[in-house]
C-alpha cells in the first residue's frame, strides 16, 4: 500500500482517503478511491502515477473546476469523466477559467495562463453528466450519492456513500479559509449547501484540502467552525461599513484584508481579485438580509 493511500472503512473494503502532497496544500488536494472511481485528480503527478499503478481506475468523478482539483485528469488515460452539467465547460475547456477568475486583462491572467502550463493541464472530454441526487452503483457494496452543493462553484458537488456512511466533501473544504472568489460562485448557495452536508449522518468525511475526520460530533462542530468563518467576515465589512458616515465602494475595500488576514506574496495580486469578488458577494447577502442597502455608487448600514 502506498503510505499516501489510508483505507477509510474496516469494514468496507476498497474505500481509500488519497492524500495530495504537501499534504493538499495548493496546488495539490485530496482523493477518495472507491472501488475503481476516483473523485478529483489534483493529487499531484508523481502520485497519480504511483496511484494508477496500484488501483484500477476506470471512472473518475470532478467535484468541481477549480484546477488544483483537475490538473491530473491529463494522466487518466482511457477513463469516464464525469461532472456536474454546471461545471463542464471549464472542464472540457481550461481556458475559460480564466474569465471566471475575473482576471482577463490583467497582469494575473498571464500568471494564470502560466500555472496551466506548469500543472501541464489538459481538455478532457466528459463522458457524462450528473445531477442531485444521482447513485453510482459500484461493485456489491457501494452506492455513491452525487449532492449538488453549489457556492464555492456553480456546480460544485459532494459525495456520500450510504452503506459506509462516508462523504467526500470537495472544497466545502472545512479550514479556515472558506472561498467563493470566482464569477459562478454564490455565498448564499454556499451556505445552504454547508447546511445541507450538516444534515448528513456520516461517520467520516475527507475534504479537498483537510485531512480525515472521524465521527459525527467532530465533524459536526468543525462544520460550526467553518460557518463561523463566514459570519466573522459579515461582521467585519458591517464594521467598515458602520466607522463611515458616506457610502462605501467596493473598490474602497481593497487590500484591507477582510477575508484574507494576511496575503500570500506568491498569490497577492490574484488574492486581491478574488477578495473583492468575495466581498461583493456578501452585499448581496446581506443586501437580502436588510442589514445593509446599496446608495448612490457604495453601500451603507440599512
Amino acid at each position: 500500500m502506498e503510505d499516501f493511500v489510508i483505507p477509510l472503512s474496516d469494514e468496507y473494503s476498497d474505500i481509500y482517503f488519497v492524500e495530495g502532497e504537501l499534504s493538499a496544500r495548493y496546488p495539490y488536494s485530496n482523493s477518495m478511491l472507491i472501488g475503481d472511481y476516483l473523485i478529483d485528480t489534483g493529487i499531484s503527478p508523481k502520485r497519480l502515477k504511483r496511484l494508477k499503478k496500484r488501483f484500477p481506475i476506470n471512472h473518475v468523478l470532478l467535484t468541481h473546476w477549480h484546477e488544483d482539483h483537475i490538473s491530473g485528469n491529463y494522466i487518466m488515460k482511457n477513463v469516464k469523466f464525469y461532472c456536474h452539467s454546471k461545471d463542464k465547460l471549464p472542464i472540457e475547456n481550461v481556458d475559460k477559467m480564466i474569465p471566471l477568475y475575473n482576471v482577463h486583462n490583467t497582469p494575473v491572467e498571464d500568471e494564470l495562463k502560466s500555472l496551466i502550463e506548469i500543472l501541464r493541464m489538459q481538455n478532457v472530454r466528459v463522458d457524462r453528466v450528473f445531477q442531485d441526487n444521482d447513485i453510482f452503483n459500484i461493485g456489491e457494496q457501494f452506492k455513491l450519492k452525487v449532492l449538488h452543493t453549489p457556492g464555492h462553484t456553480a456546480g460544485h458537488c459532494a459525495f456520500y456513500e450510504l452503506n459506509s456512511k462516508i462523504a467526500f466533501l470537495g472544497d466545502i473544504d472545512l479550514t479556515k479559509h472558506p472561498y467563493y472568489g470566482n464569477l459562478d460562485a454564490n455565498l448564499i448557495e454556499f451556505e445552504k449547501s454547508i447546511a445541507k452536508i450538516k444534515k448528513l449522518d456520516v461517520n467520516v468525511v475527507i475534504t479537498g484540502h483537510r485531512g480525515i475526520i472521524n465521527g459525527k460530533n467532530n465533524i459536526i462542530e468543525e462544520i460550526n467552525k467553518y460557518e463561523a468563518v463566514l459570519r466573522e467576515r459579515d461582521d467585519r465589512i458591517l464594521s467598515i461599513l458602520a466607522e463611515k458616515k458616506t457610502p462605501t465602494s467596493l473598490a474602497e475595500f481593497k487590500g484591507k484584508n477582510v477575508i484574507y488576514r494576511k496575503y500570500n506574496s506568491a498569490y497577492k495580486d490574484f488574492e486581491l481579485i478574488a477578495e473583492l469578488l468575495m466581498i461583493e458577494k456578501h452585499f448581496e447577502k446581506l443586501i437580502k438580509m436588510h442589514k445593509i442597502i446599496k446608495k448612490d455608487e457604495g453601500y451603507v448600514l440599512n
